[in-house]
């Protein structure tokens, strides 16, 4: 059975980050990395909504699978 994993998001500039469910770490990461290189948008929906999250303004993610167990993953061109 596969764990849930959360993706928490943090945005250049902000202590706040955006969770998301994820199934698959490393085709988050690879996902991230295409859209920032591009200049783009990640889109995620939810039962709480939509959001657009501008990909260059990504400063840190931080992963949590389903037994709180912290790792964590860096998106940056810079």
């Amino acid at each position: 059975m596969a764990k849930n994993l959360t993706a928490k998001i943090y945005m250049v500039g902000s202590t706040a980050g955006v969770e998301v469910e994820i199934k698959d770490k490393e085709k988050f990461l690879e996902e991230l990395k295409k859209l920032s290189s591009k200049n783009d948008f990640y889109m995620h929906s939810d039962e709480d909504g939509e959001i657009a999250i501008n990909t260059s303004l990504i400063q840190a993610i931080e992963f949590n699978d389903s037994d709180d167990k912290r790792g964590a993953g860096l998106v940056s061109s810079d």
